[in-house]
């Protein structure tokens, strides 16, 4: 029967230990602190994408534009931010030569990005919009 440690090649596990671009407190500290971010920001926004699911109540436009900048967030949560960790914390880009998926995670953040930027704005101008009535419509 093999265990985990005989999966894994001891010179790339050597290599890996000694190309750490920080010391052994700071890279727990690091990645502690970045898993909490993770989990609390998947958590957060997974909750808020429930609550809108659930009651259709809940389902109006403005809060529709709310859930994408949720789910937005939870890709740069999910898939984002542990491969960036890994880029941080290592002087190479440790998933391989494969120029894909370094290229696909340039592209998923920044499509992260715009979408809650564009999120934001949509739901800025919603609120103009509101206010604007509200104004015209006031006696």
């Amino acid at each position: 029967m093999l265990n985990a440690s005989s999966k894994v090649d001891p010179g790339l596990l050597r290599r890996f230990q000694k190309n750490r671009d920080v010391s052994d407190t700071a890279f727990v500290i690091f990645v502690t602190l970045y898993l909490i971010l993770i989990c609390l920001g998947a958590t957060g926004n997974a909750l808020v994408c429930l609550a809108v699911w659930r009651k259709p109540a809940m389902r109006t436009a403005r809060n529709l534009f709310i859930v994408n900048l949720a789910v937005s967030d939870m890709l740069l949560c999910l898939i984002t931010m542990p491969l960036t960790l890994m880029e941080i914390l290592t002087k190479h880009w440790p998933l391989g030569d494969d120029a894909a998926v370094c290229k696909l995670l340039g592209g998923l953040q920044s499509i992260s990005i715009f979408v809650s930027t564009i999120s934001i704005t949509a739901i800025a101008l919603d609120r103009y919009l509101v206010s604007i009535s509200l104004t015209h419509n006031s006696p």
